[in-house]
C-alpha cells in the first residue's frame, strides 16, 4: 500500500506537489518509518492554491485538484456507526481524546481519520466543565463526513468542513503558556522597496486614460513585485496558517476578478468600482464577529454563539512625497458595498469554497481555546492533556511556509483606474471573552450536557 501511494505522488502531483488536505499530526515513534496508510506526508496544496517552494502562493490547476479529491476518497476510512449521523449535540471529552492519542503512540499506531476529524464535529458551542470527571467537553453538532472533488474535508449532509484536531492542537500551543496570548493576524504587503518603486511609477504616469492604462498596470505589477506574507500568533509552518493565508489570497482574487466568483450574489469588486481614480488600493480582510459569551452561575459551563464572518475594507495610495502609503480620505463606496456582500454570502461562500468555511472553523477554535486558557479551566476541571500541551511527545506535520503572493494588477472596466490589494486576517477573541455575561439559565441546562454515554471520547 505504501508503494502504491508513492507512486501516486509521483505520478499526480510531481516532485513539487503533494496532496495537502490531508496532512496530520502522528506519533513521534512513527517518524522514523511511513505509516500503512501513507497519508502523513506534509504538502502544499488545497483548495486550488499551492505554495511553492520557495513560499510563493499561487493558484494551482483544477485537474490536479480534482486529482487530489479523487484519490484522497479512497483513503478514508468507513466511519464507525454511532459517528455516521448527524446531530445537533455531540460531546468530546478531552480528556478522553487525551488518554486515546497517547494510547494511540504507545501502541505505535496511526490515528484513525474519527481522530483527525474530532468526530466529524462542526461547530461548538458550550464548553463544559466537569470537576468530578477531571474533564472538560466541548459540545456542538456533529455529522458524518466526506472528500468533496477538490479533496475538502466535508459534513456529508451540510456540506460544511469538519474541524480538524491539528488546528486545535496549533492554536492550544501557540497559546498556553503565554500570559497574554497573541492576536492571530495573517497580512499580505508590499515591500518598502516596492513602495519607493510605486511613487516613482505614479510620477511617470501623471495622467492614465485608455491609451496608456495597459503601460500603467504593467509598470504598476512590476514595480509592486512580490507581497510579503506575514504572521502573528501561530506558527507559520502550522495548517492554520494555510488556512489564514489561503482564504485571504482566494477573497482577493475573488474581489478583483482574477478567479470567477463561485457564487451569484458576489461580483467581483473591479466590476462595481468606477473609473474616477487612476489608481485604487483597497485593503480587504476578513475578521470574526464574535456573538455574546454566557455562563452559568458557577462559570463551569459556558455558551458560545455562532462566529459571523466580516469582510472589512480601507482604502490608501502612495504618497509620491515620502514613499509611503497614505489614508485615500476619501470611503470606497465600491469597496464598503463589496465587503457588505461578502460578509452577506459568507456563509453561501463557504459552502461554494469549503476554505473560507475552514476559516470559519479556525475562528471558532481561537475563542474556544482561549476561553479555556483564559478561564483556568484546565485547573477547575483538574483535567491534564499531556498530548496536547507536549509538541514533542506529538509532533505536527511541517507545512511548507507561506511567504510571498505576486501582484497582479486589474484595470476595471472603464479602462481608467488601476486595482492591487493588500489586507489579511484578524482573530482576537479576547475583547469578546471580557465582556461574558452570567445567563441563569444555563445552570439548568447543565445536567444534560454533562451527561455522557459509554467509554469512546465522543458521545451523544
Amino acid at each position: 500500500m505504501i508503494q502504491k501511494l508513492n507512486l501516486f505522488r509521483c505520478t499526480v502531483f510531481g516532485v513539487a506537489l503533494i496532496i495537502w488536505n490531508f496532512v496530520f499530526v502522528f506519533p513521534v515513534s512513527a517518524q522514523t518509518t511511513a505509516p500503512d496508510r501513507g497519508v502523513y506526508y506534509g504538502g502544499s496544496v488545497v483548495g486550488g492554491v499551492e505554495i511553492d517552494t520557495e513560499g510563493l502562493v499561487k493558484t494551482t490547476s483544477k485537474k490536479i485538484m480534482e486529482e487530489v479529491g479523487k484519490n484522497l476518497s479512497k483513503l478514508l476510512e468507513p466511519i464507525p456507526a454511532d459517528l455516521n449521523e448527524k446531530t445537533p449535540i455531540r460531546k468530546i471529552s478531552l480528556k478522553k481524546l487525551n488518554a486515546q492519542i497517547c494510547q494511540t503512540i504507545e501502541k505505535q499506531e496511526e490515528f484513525s481519520d474519527s481522530i483527525r476529524y474530532l468526530g466529524g464535529l462542526t461547530s461548538i458551542r458550550y464548553v463544559v466543565v466537569v470537576p468530578e470527571e477531571n474533564d472538560i467537553l466541548l459540545v456542538g453538532s456533529s455529522e458524518s463526513w466526506q472528500a468533496d472533488d477538490y479533496g475538502n474535508i466535508i459534513g456529508k449532509t451540510s456540506g460544511r468542513p469538519v474541524f480538524r484536531l491539528e488546528d486545535l492542537l496549533t492554536v492550544f500551543r501557540a497559546w498556553r503558556n503565554q500570559t497574554r496570548p497573541s492576536v492571530i493576524t495573517c497580512s499580505i504587503d508590499p515591500t518598502k522597496d516596492a513602495l519607493v518603486k510605486i511613487a516613482q511609477v505614479n510620477r511617470q504616469f501623471p495622467v492614465v486614460d485608455r491609451n496608456n492604462v495597459q503601460a500603467f498596470a504593467a509598470a504598476q505589477e512590476a514595480a509592486y513585485g512580490v507581497n510579503v506574507v506575514t504572521f502573528q500568533g501561530i506558527p507559520e509552518q502550522s495548517r492554520f496558517a494555510m488556512v489564514l493565508i489561503i482564504a485571504d489570497y482566494k477573497m482577493k482574487q475573488i474581489g478583483l476578478g482574477h478567479i470567477p466568483s463561485p457564487i451569484r450574489n458576489l461580483p467581483s469588486y473591479v466590476h462595481l468600482i468606477g473609473g474616477s481614480q487612476k489608481q485604487i488600493n483597497p485593503r480587504f480582510w476578513l475578521t470574526p464577529e464574535y456573538g455574546t459569551i454566557t455562563h452559568d452561575s458557577k462559570k463551569l459551563t459556558w455558551q458560545l454563539s455562532e462566529v459571523k464572518v466580516k469582510a472589512l475594507t480601507d482604502n490608501e495610495y502612495i504618497d509620491s512625497r515620502n514613499n509611503s502609503y497614505q489614508p485615500n480620505g476619501k470611503p470606497d463606496r465600491a469597496a464598503i458595498n463589496w465587503c457588505s456582500k461578502m460578509t452577506a454570502n459568507y456563509e453561501v461562500l463557504s459552502k461554494a469554497d469549503p476554505v473560507f468555511g475552514d476559516l470559519k472553523n479556525c475562528m471558532e477554535l481561537a475563542i474556544t481555546i482561549s476561553l479555556i486558557l483564559r478561564e483556568g479551566l484546565l485547573e477547575k476541571a483538574g483535567c491534564k492533556l499531556t498530548a496536547f500541551e507536549d509538541a514533542t511527545f506529538l509532533k505536527p506535520v511541517v507545512y511548507p511556509v507561506p511567504k510571498t503572493v505576486r501582484s497582479q494588477a486589474t484595470v476595471e472596466r472603464s479602462g481608467r483606474s488601476l486595482v492591487v490589494a493588500c489586507g489579511g486576517v484578524e482573530i482576537n477573541p479576547f475583547i469578546t471573552l471580557q465582556n461574558a455575561q452570567l445567563d441563569s439559565k444555563i445552570d439548568t441546562e447543565r445536567t444534560n450536557l454533562v451527561k455522557t454515554t459509554g467509554d469512546a471520547w465522543w458521545s451523544k
